[in-house]
C-alpha cells in the first residue's frame, strides 16, 4: 500500500536507494524492479520513476556507491608495503569484495544496460580505479610508460575479473583446481616478472 503523505524529494530518494540496495544485494539486478522497490518503501512505482528517470538510472546510482567502496580498497593498502605487496594485497581484497558482494559487483558490468553510453561520471570512476592500479604498477617499475602501465592495468583487471566471474558461476573448476585468488596472484606475478625482465 502506498503512503498517503508526501515527503521531501531528497528523503524519498534516500529511501528508494536504501530499499533498492537491499533488493540488489538480496536478489541481484534481475530482482530490481520498480514494483519491488515501491513495495519495499510503500510508495507507488510512479514515485520511483518520478525520482529516477528509469530503473537503469537507479542502478547507476547504486553502482556509484559500489565504485566508491572499491576506491576505498586503495586507501586501505598498508603504507609500509612495497608496490608488489600492495598489488597482491589489492588483488586479494578486490576478490574478497567480489565474493562477499556478488550482486553488487555483477551489477557494475552485468546490470541493466538500456543505453548505448554510460554517464560520464560512471566512465570516469572506472577509469579512476584503473589509473590507481596503473599507478601502483608504475611504482613497481618506475621506467614504465603511462600507456604501458595503463594497458597492463587493463589486462590484470580483465584477468582477475574473468577468474572470479567463473568462480562465482561455479565454473572455474572446469578449467582448473586452483582458486580464483591463486589464479589472480599467478597472473599478477607474471606481469611483475615481465616488468623485472624488461628493466
Amino acid at each position: 500500500m502506498s503512503r498517503p503523505q508526501r515527503v521531501p524529494r531528497a528523503q524519498l530518494r534516500e529511501e528508494i536507494l536504501r530499499a533498492a540496495g537491499q533488493i540488489l544485494s538480496r536478489e541481484g539486478a534481475e530482482g530490481l524492479t520498480a514494483r519491488a522497490v515501491a513495495r519495499e518503501v510503500g510508495y507507488t512505482a510512479a514515485s520511483i520513476y518520478n525520482v529516477f528517470g528509469s530503473m537503469s538510472d537507479l542502478l547507476m546510482e547504486l553502482n556509484r556507491d559500489t565504485l566508491l567502496r572499491l576506491e576505498e580498497l586503495f586507501a586501505q593498502l598498508p603504507d609500509a608495503a612495497d608496490p608488489a605487496e600492495k598489488l597482491h594485497h589489492l588483488t586479494a581484497a578486490y576478490i574478497a569484495f567480489m565474493q562477499q558482494n556478488p550482486a553488487l559487483w555483477q551489477a557494475i558490468f552485468g546490470g541493466l544496460r538500456q543505453r548505448e553510453q554510460f554517464p560520464d561520471w560512471y566512465v570516469a570512476a572506472i577509469a579512476g580505479l584503473k589509473q590507481k592500479l596503473a599507478g601502483l604498477l608504475g611504482q613497481y617499475a618506475p621506467g614504465l610508460s603511462a600507456e604501458r602501465a595503463d594497458h597492463l592495468a587493463e589486462q590484470l583487471y580483465v584477468a582477475v575479473h574473468g577468474a572470479v566471474a567463473l568462480d562465482l558461476e561455479r565454473r572455474l573448476d572446469l578449467l582448473t583446481r586452483q582458486s580464483a585468488v591463486s589464479v589472480a596472484a599467478a597472473v599478477l606475478d607474471m606481469i611483475l616478472l615481465s616488468l623485472r625482465s624488461a628493466s
